[in-house]
């Protein structure tokens, strides 16, 4: 009886096909629409290899032992196309794949480098300069200090 009137409600059996898949295609943008961030492993793995790219750096500054720690604020974020129309947002797709309209890497939060003649304030002033450049980080949350001998 009920679905007897929401067929007639709705003219008949094709608009509840249409309907149901509406709602099911809605849930399936919202799944894969929006932003995308990554795993803390991901997270680590950037933080490694930008570690590994500053002591390339230091080391060519001052040469002898360096360790560098990164810090990153959040994962790698992906944003994709989206079609806003009459109050409803769906993300766009090319081949069955969602349009990437940016990618963004994680922000560094803070670096520490240890290293020989670290305590020199001219080398110091060297390193955070070129970190700060190279990163956009501000002088503040470079750290330079010397290797114990």
């Amino acid at each position: 009886m009920k679905n007897e009137k929401l067929s007639k409600l709705l003219g008949g059996g094709r608009p509840v096909f249409l309907l149901i898949a509406a709602a099911l295609l809605g849930v399936a943008m919202m799944i894969a629409g929006g932003k995308k961030t990554t795993s803390s492993d991901e997270i680590s793995e950037y933080e490694r290899q930008q570690a590994n790219k500053i002591e390339q750096t230091v080391k060519a500054l001052c040469g002898g032992r360096v360790y560098v720690i990164v810090t990153a604020e959040y994962g790698r974020e992906t944003q994709y196309a989206k079609n806003v129309s009459q109050g409803s947002e769906q993300t766009v797709l090319s081949s069955g794949q969602p349009v990437v309209v940016r990618t963004a890497s994680p922000v560094i939060r803070g670096i520490s480098v240890i290293c020989e003649n670290g305590d020199d304030p001219a080398l110091c002033r060297k390193i955070t300069a070129a970190l700060s450049t190279a990163y956009g980080v501000s002088s503040a949350r470079i750290c330079v200090a010397s290797v114990r001998r």
